[in-house]
């Protein structure tokens, strides 16, 4: 009883999660009537939010990035006549005009990052899916060659419990099958629909023609994971020469540019105890606590983007 009331709280979370929010509702109900004419403009954006798997219907989301962006046009203008009343600032036509500019401002970054923020989440997408497919595919081989449908490899990968892409996505299939009365077919074209374009897509693309054509799923799924395994390796190899790459940056910056800028210091400093009007001993100071660290996080950081995650 316990698992099952975990399992159901879960599910009431996960259901909060995929729901649009009130202040979205709100905000649609204000505006819906008045920002009609920008519908037909962002058309790509629809297209992003269904890839993105963000569940907010497209007016809905265009509303409330208007809301956010009025409401952060009110906040920049409310700061720019703060700073212009307890900040002497010349000329004065340019006081006058701060409220307006950093109202604008502020409405107009807000708006482009809220277009912006579905195609970060359709990327996103698309790179764990790149990086799961190789995995994914050779469960399904596995599941084809032990004699499972194809509608049963997709229910028995969605009762997996965990957090990756395709498993989200097994479980739309399963759940459009179950609950809205779809054919295994139409579930998966509808999947494709709101999957970005790349390897992910074309295999489920595969899988239908092989269907279709009566085509053997286990071969079908054999061969596509030994393509799948082999753009892996090519993958990791890119990865792999990168990484050396990587590994020259940090030896010159991190080993061989201290030691010859102290070097440098030291010799200069037998002739002169200042460089610039900075005392050489700050300027060593600066290099040994501020610059190394800088540098050594920044070295760490591009080499996590670099490294696969699984």
């Amino acid at each position: 009883m316990k698992s099952i009331n975990k399992d159901l709280s879960k599910k009431k979370v996960n259901s909060k999660k995929n729901e649009a929010s009130s202040i979205h509702i709100f905000s649609y109900k204000l505006l819906k009537d008045h920002i009609q004419f920008l519908f037909p403009r962002l058309t790509g954006l629809e297209k992003n939010l269904k890839e993105a798997t963000i569940p907010i219907p497209f007016d809905v989301y265009v509303c409330s990035m208007v809301f956010f962006s009025l409401i952060s046009g009110i906040v920049g203008g409310i700061i720019g006549i703060i700073v212009a009343i307890f900040v002497s600032i010349q000329p004065a036509a340019f006081a006058f005009l701060l409220p307006i500019l950093s109202g604008a401002g502020l409405g107009q970054i807000t708006f482009f990052v809220l277009y912006a923020l579905p195609t970060i989440n359709v990327k996103n997408r698309s790179a764990k899916l790149i990086e799961e497919l190789p995995h994914f595919i050779g469960y399904m081989a596995t599941l084809a060659t032990n004699g499972l449908s194809l509608e049963g490899i997709f229910k028995a990968i969605a009762k997996e419990n965990t957090d990756e892409e395709i498993v989200k996505d097994c479980k739309f299939i399963s759940r459009n099958i179950q609950f809205f009365g779809m054919d295994l077919l139409s579930a998966i074209n509808a999947l494709i629909k709101r999957t970005p374009k790349g390897p992910y897509s074309e295999m489920l693309e595969g899988t239908i023609i092989a269907v279709q054509t009566g085509g053997d799923l286990k071969e079908y799924f054999v061969s596509t994971a030994k393509v799948q395994l082999e753009e892996k390796k090519m993958s990791l190899k890119k990865t792999t020469e990168s990484l050396g790459v990587m590994a020259e940056m940090y030896t010159i910056l991190l080993i061989v540019f201290p030691l010859m800028t102290v070097i440098m210091l030291s010799i200069m400093a037998l002739m002169s105890p200042d460089l610039g009007g900075f005392d050489l001993i700050t300027l060593m100071n600066l290099l040994a606590y501020v610059l190394i660290p800088f540098f050594g996080v920044l070295v760490l950081f591009m080499m996590d983007s670099m490294v696969p995650k699984r």
